[in-house]
């Protein structure tokens, strides 16, 4: 009986002695875990930003509007969505915030322009211009090219434009990030990858490819095409400039107010105050959009066409928006 407990005790200091040692292991890998090179290189939130928001802001944006619901980051979250880990360092900030402004619609390349040219003004993007950009960040050529004007699956959350400015920094912060391969390249013959395009665009239209010679006018270079009547040409600067994914024409809400019965009514604005859609307020509205907020509508994400539409364009769209009763 003696020599069994004896047996016993000494399997138990074995035992205990194990576990020690698994302690200490456990204790040495973690100390070199959190402080070798590659997590001294490691992106600091605080410290990366966009537009004056931190990327810190913008990953408690991305939380707060349950964004791993849909998407994922270095593999976490949902696979309903494309990956976001890299997506800024494929399509780039101008990109970014001409989505992300009108999430229900693909932006065409005309409101990406804009974007660029005000990311520019703001000392945001150093890229030349926006031919420099688009072969900079070839994801965004290949979605202007392919998803342009296309209806896009992601909800309207109703972003702010400090909102937008956050999510953009803190995809800046995931580009940086060592993801050691995520995600892992997608290798697929590329006759199964036409054959199931070819079953998308039948079944839901949701994937359009644009030959040269189809492209809507705006999408062929930077020139907007309106050779038609004004009221015809500014319905179609409306879905060049990407003012359709954000206005609807039936009075049904989405980013920004509906255009039906816009002309004349009275408008209600954040501030208290009631303005007449007049001319006047028309033009303020396209060239500073962020002087007059409606009201129950979110600020700094319609951006400014100043520079980038002439005299005729504004009369043009004016001249669309009068007919829309």
């Amino acid at each position: 009986m003696s020599s069994f407990i004896e047996k016993e005790k000494k399997a138990r200091k074995v035992a205990i002695w194990i576990i020690i040692g698994m302690i200490g292991i456990w204790i040495v890998l973690s100390i070199f875990s959190f402080t070798g090179s590659e997590v001294r290189k490691r992106p600091n939130t605080e410290n990366i930003s966009f537009n004056n928001q931190s990327a810190l802001k913008g990953k408690q944006v991305f939380q707060a509007y349950n964004g791993m619901d849909c998407h994922t980051i270095v593999g976490n979250g949902a696979y309903f969505a494309p990956d976001l880990t890299k997506v800024y360092e494929k399509t780039g900030a101008a990109w970014l915030k001409a989505y992300l402004g009108s999430p229900g619609t693909y932006p065409t390349q005309a409101i990406v322009n804009v974007n660029f040219q005000q990311l520019k003004n703001d000392g945001e993007i150093d890229d030349a211009n926006f031919d420099a950009y688009l072969e900079k960040y070839e994801g965004a050529k290949e979605r202007i090219d392919r998803r342009a004007g296309v209806k896009a699956l992601m909800p309207n959350l109703n972003f702010s434009g400090e909102e937008i400015d956050a999510l953009i920094a803190f995809f800046k912060y995931s580009a940086q990030l060592n993801t050691a391969g995520w995600p892992p390249e997608v290798k697929a013959r590329q006759s199964v990858i036409d054959d199931e395009a070819d079953k998308l665009e039948k079944e839901s239209g949701l994937i359009r490819s644009f030959s040269s010679a189809s492209k809507p006018a705006g999408q062929q270079g930077n020139e907007l095409n309106t050779n038609a009547s004004p009221a015809v040409s500014g319905q179609q600067l409306t879905i060049d400039l990407g003012c359709a994914a954000c206005h609807s024409t039936d009075g049904s809400k989405l980013i920004g107010p509906s255009f039906k019965g816009l002309y004349g009514s009275q408008v209600s604005l954040d501030n208290g105050n009631t303005v007449a859609a007049d001319d006047a307020y028309l033009i303020k509205s396209i060239l500073d959009p962020n002087a007059d907020i409606v009201k129950g509508y979110p600020t700094g994400v319609m951006p400014s066409f100043k520079g980038m539409v002439t005299d005729e364009h504004i009369t043009d769209i004016i001249t669309y928006l009068k007919t829309l009763k």
